[in-house]
C-alpha cells in the first residue's frame, strides 16, 4: 500500500504565477482555491499583473501536480529561491 500523499501547486494562470507557497495536498489546494476570492473581498478586486482591475472570481487558478515535469519544475525554482 502507497501511503505516500500526491502534493499540488495552484498556479493562477490569469497572471502566469504561483498562486500558492509551496506544495500541498489535494484537500488543502481545494481549500485555497475555494477561500482565493476572499482574500480581495474588502477591496472588491484583483489587480493582475497587467494592472487591471477584475472581479476575484475571475482569476484561472489550476493545479499543477507536483511529481509532473511542471511541479518538478516549480519545485527546482522553488529551491533555487531559498
Amino acid at each position: 500500500m502507497n501511503d505516500e500523499v500526491t502534493r499540488f501547486y495552484v498556479f493562477n494562470d490569469t497572471d502566469g504565477i504561483l498562486a500558492s507557497t509551496g506544495a500541498m495536498t489535494l484537500e488543502q489546494a481545494n481549500h485555497f482555491i475555494r477561500c482565493f476570492p476572499n482574500r480581495f473581498a474588502g477591496q472588491g478586486y484583483y489587480l493582475t499583473a497587467r494592472r487591471e482591475r477584475i472581479s476575484p472570481e475571475s482569476v484561472v487558478l489550476r493545479l499543477i501536480n507536483a511529481d509532473s515535469d511542471e511541479g518538478r519544475r516549480i519545485a527546482q525554482i522553488e529551491i533555487e529561491r531559498e
